[in-house]
């Protein structure tokens, strides 16, 4: 038994002899206490071995089996070096305790892992120290004292205890210390876990979305306000209250900054919990809004962050991603209306962002560049628009933007992004040059937070710059190296005309179904009637259906592919308009009587259509109307 014991109790590498050899001094064992990193049973190591760092250092236990007693100076000695150790220790595991929170925090699991390392370290520092006390406050022999240690290591019987027994009143101020210092420890480990499951817990439930597929943190229209208002909707189980909701969202502060490119604006990166009604797809909703801030996004583009008309709170409409606002700006003496696509997301309750570039010979945008400010109040109405994309339409997206048409595809993928979408965005971009690179940071970082997010950016005019990406035009090779099976999925598209036409040939070309292809596109205001007096349409005899209109009491035959619209332009009825494509609604007025043939009818709802409604920019008289305006 003796020799197996001084095998089991030899140093590392030194052989069963070295326990042969005379007994170190005292001060050595103590150093060895030192240099434990590891305590085995709380009462020391079984070899020099042990211990997260494997110091080769001489434990006690073994050096003890030698010495006969304790002499005054060799007591003085251990518990001078034992406080030390334990001093150590515990600064050592206060530190590496902290360290482990903070890359919890930061889900940094290599610096968690380090972390964890260290605190082992330092609970071998204690516990080394505290086998060093043992031998001052047990009152046995240092030979009995590494036999019951002995015996405890090898399972065998309990040993006899002698002398005084260890109670209560022996405990000393240090060893509540470290016992509370690892009671303290734990509670800490169990709360962060407990945190991390109920956040991984209200993810899910975030993700689940409303039961009627409405986008996350939409709201019902405003009491009083125009269109039907939904039922409410009890709030989901887990669900904060709506004061807390109002709170996020006036707040504005958790999403990451570049989201929002305005740097004095930080919008919350989080999606609301109750289930909501459904947004509008008609222009419902009519009002005012304030602008914020202005956000330069280019030489050319800016961003209108608007906000309520009171400044605050939520918005008094909701919309869906892809969706735009008709805007009525006076200039000149003159209303003027225009139809600006929504940038941001549907879950930023707060604000909504429209993003304009200046046009040459534009006047809503010199005018929206050159006059608007913070705090200006504009009129604004809707949201309208079928060109929207929540996630539930299909399982992939392709997202295909030149210039200023990346508006509403910023909408969506933010909108997708913000709800951890599973399926994979296809994002191709075609701009200009670098500098006309809109929302660059924003793509930037949304990539950041998606893995499932693949932008792919060329540009038709990089010489001069450092440019390292792809070049030129969007065409079939680039769409086949970055798409893979590109013809089952659904695109959406947006941009210049020219662009537009372009990419629909060739994705016709390619075997895409024209089913699969969702375009947005805006018309230009046509041209006055005696700036367009060359016009085949204008010199065409008017000889169609005869258009009434009642409000003006003004009347003409129409002429052949001529639209209610264009003939109230001759008349100078002044029927308000902005998109010309059927898509905004601005355009509405009632028939009394007659019928019309509409190639669009997006902005129509079946409200609508049930009181005789149509859109002067697509209605074309088949047989005599008339019309109120």
């Amino acid at each position: 038994m003796m020799g197996k014991m001084g095998k089991m109790m030899a140093p590392a590498g030194s052989g069963a002899a070295a326990m042969a050899a005379p007994a170190p001094e005292i001060g050595a064992a103590a150093a060895g206490i030192a240099g434990t990193a590891a305590p085995a049973a709380m009462g020391g190591c079984m070899a020099a071995g042990c211990g997260a760092g494997g110091a080769a250092k001489t434990p006690i236990y073994p050096s003890l089996m030698t010495l006969p007693a304790l002499t005054t100076e060799k007591r003085a000695e251990i518990e001078a070096l034992a406080n030390h150790q334990l001093s150590k220790g515990l600064a050592q595991l206060a530190s590496s305790y902290e360290a482990l929170n903070q890359a919890t925090q930061a889900s940094d699991h290599a610096a968690m892992q380090q972390a964890v390392g260290l605190m082992r370290e330092a609970l071998g520092e204690v516990g080394a120290g505290i086998a060093a006390q043992r031998v001052l406050t047990e009152g046995k022999s240092p030979r009995n004292l590494a036999l019951d240690w002995f015996k405890r290591e090898m399972n065998l019987a309990s040993p006899i205890v002698t002398g005084a027994s260890h109670t209560s009143a022996g405990v000393k101020v240090f060893h509540l210390t470290t016992m509370l210092l690892l009671i303290a420890f734990a509670l800490a480990m169990v709360i962060l876990s407990v945190l991390k499951m109920r956040r991984a817990a209200a993810l899910f439930g975030r993700l689940e979305g409303g039961p009627d597929g409405s986008p996350p943190g939409s709201s019902p229209p405003p009491a009083g306000a125009p269109g039907p208002t939904p039922p409410p909707t009890p709030p989901a189980a887990g669900a904060p209250p709506p004061a807390t909701q109002d709170a996020a969202a006036a707040s504005l502060a958790r999403r990451p900054p570049a989201f929002v490119a305005a740097p004095e604006v930080q919008s919350a990166f989080v999606v609301p919990d109750a289930p909501v009604a459904a947004a509008p797809l008609t222009a419902k909703w009519r009002g005012q809004l304030r602008v914020g801030s202005v956000i330069i996004e280019t030489p050319s583009v800016k961003t209108l962050r608007l906000l309520p008309s009171s400044g605050a709170g939520r918005l008094p409409f909701t919309f869906l991603p892809g969706q735009f606002l008709n805007v009525s700006l006076w200039i000149g003496g003159a209303k003027m209306n225009r139809s600006y696509s929504i940038s941001s997301s549907p879950t930023q309750r707060g604000f909504v962002d429209l993003t304009v570039r200046r046009e040459p010979r534009g006047a809503v945008s010199r005018h929206v560049d050159d006059v608007l400010k913070v705090g200006d109040v504009i009129e604004a109405g809707g949201p309208v628009g079928r060109f929207t994309f929540t996630g539930a339409e299909a399982s992939s997206i392709v997202l295909i933007a030149g210039g200023v048409g990346i508006t509403p595809m910023m909408s969506i993928a933010r909108f997708l992004t913000e709800r951890a979408w599973t399926g994979d965005i296809f994002f191709l971009y075609a701009c200009r040059s670098p500098a006309d690179f809109i929302f660059a940071k924003d793509l930037a970082e949304l990539q950041r937070f998606n893995s499932k997010l693949h932008v792919t950016v060329t540009m038709e005019r990089p010489e001069g710059t450092d440019w390292q990406g792809p070049r030129g035009r969007i065409t079939r090779e680039l769409l086949t190296q970055t798409v893979p099976d590109l013809t089952s999925r659904r695109i959406h598209l947006c941009g210049p005309p020219v662009m537009m036409d372009a990419i629909k040939t060739l994705l016709a070309e390619m075997g895409v179904p024209p089913k699969q292809v969702k375009t947005e596109d805006f018309g230009s205001a046509a041209p006055t009637p005696a700036a367009a007096g060359t016009s085949a349409r204008l010199m065409a005899p008017a000889t169609g259906p005869r258009v009434s209109f009642a409000k003006s009491n003004k009347s003409s035959n129409s002429r052949s592919g001529q639209t209610v619209l264009e003939l109230s332009e001759e008349l100078g009825i002044g029927i308000e308009f902005s998109c010309r494509v059927g898509t905004c609604g601005v355009c509405k007025v009632t028939m009394r009587s007659g019928e019309v043939e509409m190639a669009v009818e997006d902005a129509l709802d079946t409200d609508d259509k049930a009181k005789g409604v149509i859109l002067a920019c697509q209605a074309k008289p088949k047989a005599e109307i008339v019309v109120e305006a």
